[in-house]
């Protein structure tokens, strides 16, 4: 299956899955394109010297697609991760927890387990969306580390316009929206509100509980824009999301049940004013809170057995300058403080985090074909040392078509509140889990009470719990060699210092251990992707993409070069020595993962068709041999390949598209690793434009 899906990507000529829908959007216009998240400016995508794609509206609603984590799933080096708490992005081989979700350039809050899950995000309203990969901690700080993902919302046209949308399919998935939309010379006013919801699934019936439960959630976005003068205007948006989801399973025969609630509410205020032709300043508030609760009852006794809370509040303010020095050189300037808080049940009392930053960026074009960006920004924090993160970056335009990049910078990520705060302790099991911060006091808790058997780490004697750094190199080519063809390609490299890992400081009475945080790992990443996109005959359009990745802990090297590191045959269950070839890497990091597409779109009658392939290559999954990595073939994931299509056709004059879509057609489920493939999943979509197109 591998080798005859390599042989159609490279047949057909294609590489492209996340520029934008070039089905009916000629490459020209692709590459007068202008971005802004990768230098917090207006940007001709062509000219930006950093890995940079965009996913537009109109492919989104081509494909049928209504969350987040479907539209970030057909994307060239993107993987969607499954975990309890939803479902993440792993970019350029990091984990989730290491890329940014902002929405309209404002950072999205509710990691609870370091994942936000992309699922909780509307794709309605939509004007398009930015990645940016390699790090962007030189303007965006923590978080920001392996790349930035932002959602940019769109500003309704003049006059009035609105429509209503609703799609239906399997596991009786509902989602359905309502829009509406003002705008005139001055004003722009528009808003949403969004239905979601499922009766769920399980991919093991018989364990008697459900993979994802029922639930219901409801998005609401308002926003406000007024332009005082052609030189003054300000923003206003409001956004709320109330997710409810019906949990029950069994626990030893015993039926549990309860509702858990999950909330999220952001409020933004902007002011844009162009003092002079050459300078212009922004004044940012932001607010946002995300809140989860559940109470899940024994139905045996109608006993509480778990009730937990958690309640996040982040608020920022920032100033921004933009300055035209110079025809050729432009400087970017900003400032902003940060108040962040969490209570939650597994922590001892409320903690907060407060933080500053400045930042500053000089974008230089010396010569009409060269572009040189370089900046860094200065991070200030109450708990962890200040983090300076630089960034250089240039691209030279050989010809209209053809343009290299480069870039180098240093990311981080700052130690989270569960990291430096965490109290938790398995009633069932046993084992506990301290962040850095609590884990002394704990300990002697523990140990007063005579619960201790051993101590491995004494805890005073660790070192204050440091921010993750990271060093990133990439290097690529945009090239338009004709009509309808476009191939970008990058090559990467990221090192990263001081991972933060749970490692076993001491031993209870019971033979379970206690675990808190360090900095322990060095590792890096690094890989290839390529994108290839055609369009020919007027209304087709073949794209794809593939990357090649390597995600390796530096210090197993070492200890596999040395000859320390020892697993089990499984075939002898004789102790062989791992070998480097035997090593697989970092889990869940695919060393291939490639994409395809074919799209057909005729304007007069109205019909638009994509026929889509995602493949993963088999990934390190879990440790059987108990030498804590992957060096054996039934310790991986098999490599999967998954087909989705969708089928449009458009009625009265444009204002009514009726659509079809299936997705994982094929119906591959993986129940014990996968949880987020529940199988073949079909669906009927309709959406009506009030306002004629």
């Amino acid at each position: 299956m591998k080798l005859i899906f390599i042989y159609l990507i490279f047949f057909s000529a294609n590489a492209i899955a996340q520029q934008a829908d070039t089905a009916h959007i000629d490459t020209s216009k692709k590459l007068k394109e202008v971005v802004v998240t990768a230098t917090r400016t207006n940007k001709n995508l062509m000219q930006v010297p950093m890995p940079v794609s965009t996913i537009t509206a109109k492919e989104i609603r081509n494909r049928g697609m209504v969350r987040l984590n479907e539209i970030l799933a057909e994307q060239t080096g993107l993987s969607v991760l499954p975990d309890a708490h939803g479902q993440g992005i792993q970019l350029q081989g990091f984990n989730s927890d290491y890329t940014m979700i902002m929405l309209d350039g404002l950072p999205l809050i509710g990691r609870t387990t370091g994942i936000l899950d992309l699922s909780r995000i509307t794709a309605n309203n939509i004007d398009k969306i930015e990645i940016v990969k390699g790090p962007v901690s030189s303007l965006y700080g923590s978080e920001a580390m392996a790349g930035v993902i932002n959602i940019i919302s769109a500003t309704p046209p003049k006059g009035a316009s609105g429509s209503v949308s609703a799609r239906y399919g399997t596991n009786k998935n509902a989602d359905i929206s309502l829009n509406g939309g003002y705008a005139n010379s001055r004003l722009s006013l528009s808003g949403f509100v969004n239905r979601n919801s499922s009766s769920g699934y399980s991919l093991q019936p018989q364990s008697g509980s459900a993979t994802v439960f029922p639930f219901y959630n409801y998005t609401l976005n308002g926003r406000l824009g007024y332009k005082f003068s052609n030189a003054t205007r300000i923003t206003v948006q409001l956004r709320n999301y109330n997710s409810t989801a019906d949990n029950n399973f069994l626990v030893d025969n015993n039926r549990i049940s309860g509702d858990g609630k999950e909330k999220n509410l952001t409020a933004s205020a902007g002011l844009t004013h162009k003092f002079t032709d050459a300078f212009t300043g922004d004044v940012r508030l932001y607010h946002t809170s995300y809140n989860t609760k559940s109470l899940l009852i024994n139905q045996a006794d109608g006993s509480i057995y778990d009730q937990t809370f958690f309640d996040q509040n982040f608020n920022r303010a920032e100033l921004q300058g933009d300055y035209k020095l110079l025809q050729s050189l432009r400087i970017t300037a900003g400032a902003g403080a940060q108040n962040e808080s969490v209570l939650a049940t597994r922590y001892n009392d409320k903690k907060t985090f407060n933080s500053g930053y400045l930042y500053g960026q000089a974008d230089w074009t010396p010569i009409e074909k060269l572009n040189v960006i370089a900046g860094g920004r200065y991070d200030t924090h109450s708990v962890y040392r200040n983090q300076f993160s630089p960034k250089l970056a240039a691209s030279y335009r050989f010809t209209e078509n053809f343009t290299v990049l480069a870039s180098t910078g240093k990311g981080y990520k700052a130690p989270d509140f569960r990291q430096l705060y965490l109290n938790f302790t398995n009633a069932v099991v046993g084992y506990s889990v301290f962040g850095y911060e609590e884990a002394a006091s704990e300990l002697k808790k523990l140990q007063d009470a005579g619960q201790i058997q051993s101590v491995l780490i004494d805890p005073s004697t660790l070192q204050r719990l440091n921010a993750e750094s990271s060093t990133a190199y990439n290097f690529g080519f945009r090239y338009k060699p004709m009509s309808g063809l476009m191939w970008t390609a990058n090559a990467f490299r990221n090192n990263i210092r001081d991972l933060i890992d749970s490692q076993p400081i001491a031993i209870k009475n019971n033979g379970q251990s206690v675990f808190s945080y360090f900095n322990i790992h060095n590792v890096y990443t690094q890989g290839v992707e390529t994108d290839l996109s055609y369009q020919f005959l007027k209304h087709w359009t073949v794209a794809g993409g593939f990357q090649y990745l390597q995600a390796y802990d530096q210090s197993v090297l070492d200890r596999i070069k040395q000859g320390k590191v020892f697993g089990i045959d499984p075939a002898t269950r004789e102790t062989i020595k791992v070998t480097r070839s035997m090593y697989a890497g970092l889990l869940n990091r695919s060393r291939y993962m490639a994409n395809a597409r074919v799209a057909y779109e005729d304007e007069k009658m109205g019909i638009i068709t994509s026929l889509r392939a995602i493949y993963r290559g088999r990934y390190g999954f879990s440790d059987l041999d108990g030498n804590g990595i992957v060096n054996r073939p039934d310790e991986y994931v098999k490599g999967y390949v998954l087909f989705n299509a969708s089928v449009s056709k458009f009625f009265m004059r444009n204002q009514l598209r009726v659509q079809v879509t299936a997705d994982n057609i094929g119906n591959y489920k993986n129940p014990t690793a996968i949880s987020n493939l529940p199988g073949r999943l079909l669906y009927a979509g309709i959406t009506y434009n009030f306002n004629k197109s």
